[in-house]
């Protein structure tokens, strides 16, 4: 080890040599399905967008982009009417 002042410390040369030397696990690597295989189904998206805006009041509905909500009020609207 050397000495860096205040406390601090860095490896040597010998230390290095240690490191080097020894023995390291074998890294592992995902082969199959990718990451998310091993992952259960995420569960806050169960319903499809249009069941979600069915669910919601006029209120709520009224907070969210038109671009996203138009085909719900129109469906409303033909239910209504």
């Amino acid at each position: 080890m050397i000495n860096l002042g205040h406390g601090q410390e860095a490896l040597g040369e010998e230390s290095m040599t240690k490191l080097d030397s020894e023995e390291l696990p074998e890294p592992f690597f995902i082969t199959e399905g990718g990451p998310s295989a091993d992952l259960p189904i995420h569960p806050h998206r169960t319903k499809s967008l249009p069941q979600i805006l069915a669910g919601l009041t006029d209120g709520e509905l009224a907070r969210w982009p038109d671009a996203l909500t138009d085909a719900e009020r129109e469906r409303r609207y033909r239910a209504i009417g």
